[in-house]
């Protein structure tokens, strides 16, 4: 009999002992809050406010797992982002008078687009070719992108949108949020470009091993290179996305983003030493921080305090990454010893 979709999810997500782990520990995380703030946490209000806030987020998490499982990392997304919103802003504002709104807001979004991609591109260039290490070459384009968006806007917020572009981070379709329908339309173009297509296949095995993919015959430049312009990309779409739910855009947006985005990549279990991800555990990953960074709020803990707990969640998850994976090389050492004790069977 032909399995429904919904029991070949839950069978993948079975089979996969780290999706699972983070499965219980999403349905833990909304149990624990719902139990804690009753109806207020599960009302409709509450769930399309979580709606609005985490997609942002979770795009920009994705495009840090895509630099991770390539074996580096991306520290330049939120500047990417913010570069990419203020561009956004400022060509909408600027065409509108003369072209009118919705082609002012469609060019807007096309320079924001744009600007992702150039961003991604420098990123790709300083890492695959002039050889900078990918954590030195995001910081300092990090400051270049952050310090461009400063320059522009004299370090003001930029404001005088129209009321349309709202659109995109506000208002729904048939009940839903678009910052939350533009996430699920990231989300699954990527699972297929990862689990589908050949980039996703050349990507893991970069991050695996960089040789080997090398004596294969993949170009392992053009893979660092459409990794980073991917990861601009999505960086930009997040950026329009903040612009259009606030209604503005400033460079010191999102600062603390960063480290949100690499908890949520490595609890959703990325290997930081790269070759292994999935954008579902991202996506788990984002909804559990989503539910927990919701209840804090409801219970009124202080910004200080929630910037330590994301810490130690972060230090939390690389130790129970670590664990798992010592346990599951033990485990594989155990068969393999039992299949060649099997084979090769002492004589008494």
């Amino acid at each position: 009999m032909r399995q429904t979709k919904a029991e070949q999810w839950v069978k993948k997500i079975t089979k996969d002992r780290n999706l699972l782990r983070l499965f219980i520990i999403m349905i833990a995380s909304f149990a624990l809050m719902t139990a804690i703030h009753g109806n207020t946490f599960f009302s409709l209000t509450n769930l399309q406010s979580m709606a609005t806030q985490f997609p942002e987020i979770g795009i920009l998490a994705i495009a840090v797992s895509l630099a991770m499982v390539l074996g580096g990392i991306n520290l330049s997304v939120v500047g990417i982002a913010n570069l990419s919103g203020i561009l956004c802003c400022l060509t909408t504002i600027r065409l509108e008078p003369s072209i009118g709104t919705w082609p002012a807001i469609v060019i807007g979004i096309a320079v924001a687009i744009l600007t992702g991609i150039l961003c991604g591109l420098l990123n790709g260039v300083l890492i695959a070719y002039v050889g900078i290490p990918a954590m030195l070459a995001t910081l300092g384009s990090q400051e270049i992108f952050r310090g461009l968006g400063i320059g522009i806007t004299s370090g003001a917020a930029v404001f005088g949108m129209p009321d349309e572009f709202t659109f995109i981070g506000g208002k729904g379709v048939l009940g839903l949020p678009g910052p939350l329908i533009v996430f699920l339309i990231v989300v699954i173009a990527f699972t297929i470009l990862l689990q589908k297509k050949q980039y996703g296949a050349e990507l893991y095995l970069v991050g695996t091993s960089p040789k080997v993919a090398r004596f294969s015959g993949i170009n392992n430049n053009k893979v660092i290179i459409m990794t980073h312009i991917y990861g601009g990309v999505l960086s930009a779409i997040a950026g329009i996305i903040i612009a259009s739910r606030t209604n503005s855009a400033k460079a010191s947006y999102g600062s603390s983003y960063v480290l949100q985005c690499l908890i949520i990549a490595i609890l959703g279990g990325i290997n930081p030493a790269g070759g292994y991800g999935k954008v579902s555990g991202v996506v788990m990953a984002v909804l559990t921080l989503q539910f927990l960074s919701s209840g804090f709020n409801m219970l009124r803990v202080d910004s200080y305090f929630k910037t330590f707990i994301w810490g130690a969640v972060l230090i939390g998850a690389m130790i129970l990454n670590y664990v798992a994976q010592q346990l599951a090389e033990n485990k594989k050492k155990r068969l393999l010893q039992q299949k060649s004790d099997k084979e090769n069977p002492t004589k008494s």
